[in-house]
């Protein structure tokens, strides 16, 4: 007769127990493993593009919730320009590994030989990468705070949602969401941009060539803004727009917008020297008269605004210079 069989269940879940933990230790160290040749692989998938991706060291730990990566000191160098930062974290969690999550806690720099350097000020950048069954990516960028430092100017974004998603036609959809952005020298104080939202897609975005951008941007790309929302100080204004380059980086754009209070935002760009009191007087003429006769047809005013050859316009009529992208490439 068996004296004890409460001592064999107990061995028995003791073993179950010990085959668990094994298990799972093997699966963490492959999935470690994996970590670590994936980054080796977008190393020299950069290098191939002629993109160097260098760091100095890489911590590991998160064991046994999940796996952690702290790579120190990374540096990205394209042409001339070099992206560094101190600190990147990459979180893989081993009950799903098509989950990946970014975490940049420092500042980034972005250094050019040739132009003005900027220094990225943030609070705490954090990323998130998801791969589904049918290896479509959902990609999310969110952040409480993101300062530019540029030219001895501060750029405030207050808390930021950026988001991209993959289809089936080679469209990369897209969709931006700002609390607040302070945009010196206009947009500042009591006019600075609220509640900004932006929705849409990237055109062709797997045909892009790092190398030679523009001409996708010129030949087949282009950015496509499906609705976008924007307040500043009493005056609202939605609608929608398509931006792209010509062959000499000059903008090509048209967007078709609706405001309650257009007028104020060129009055505010009068008042910070960005336009010349003539422009102001030619662009409230424009607004009435169109305020007008959407009146008589009982409809909303409707405007429409593009850039083309190298000038802003307003419902047809040229009212500024837009500087070519050259100088800034």
């Amino acid at each position: 007769m068996d004296k004890a069989p409460g001592l064999k269940i107990i061995i028995l879940i003791f073993i179950i127990f010990i085959i668990s933990i094994s298990i799972y230790f093997l699966w963490y160290s492959k999935i470690e493993k994996l970590t670590t040749q994936q980054l080796n692989s977008i190393q020299n998938t950069l290098l191939q593009k002629n993109i160097e991706l260098t760091w100095d060291k890489i911590y590991k730990s998160g064991f046994p919730y999940r796996v952690e990566k702290k790579i120190n000191n990374i540096n990205i160098k394209f042409q001339n320009t070099n992206i560094t930062t101190k600190n990147l974290k990459i979180i893989y969690q081993p009950w799903d590994i098509k989950h990946i999550i970014f975490q940049i806690p420092n500042e980034i720099k972005i250094l050019n030989n040739n132009k003005n350097n900027i220094t990225i000020a943030n609070s705490n950048i954090l990323a998130s990468l998801i791969i589904d069954k049918f290896f479509k990516k959902r990609i999310s960028i969110t952040s409480n705070n993101i300062t530019f430092l540029l030219n001895k100017k501060a750029y405030d974004f207050g808390k930021s949602e950026i988001y991209f998603k993959t289809d089936d036609i080679d469209n990369l959809k897209y969709a931006i969401l700002i609390d607040k952005l302070s945009w010196p020298p206009v947009f500042i104080n009591n006019n600075t941009i609220n509640k900004l939202s932006i929705n849409g897609e990237i055109i062709k975005y797997k045909n892009i060539d790092i190398n030679n951008y523009y001409k996708w941007f010129s030949n087949e790309g282009g950015i496509r803004i499906e609705t976008f929302k924007i307040n500043i100080n009493e005056a609202e204004i939605t609608g929608n727009a398509f931006i792209s380059l010509d062959k000499n980086l000059d903008i090509q754009s048209s967007a078709s917008l609706n405001s309650n209070k257009l007028n104020n935002i060129f009055i505010l760009l009068e008042k910070n020297n960005v336009i010349s009191t003539n422009i102001l007087k030619t662009v409230d003429f424009i607004i009435k008269a169109t305020e007008m006769s959407s009146e008589v047809l009982n409809k909303k005013a409707n405007y429409s605004i593009s850039i083309q050859n190298g000038y802003l316009n307003l419902m047809g009529i040229k009212l500024l210079i837009v500087p070519n992208l050259k100088n800034y490439f």
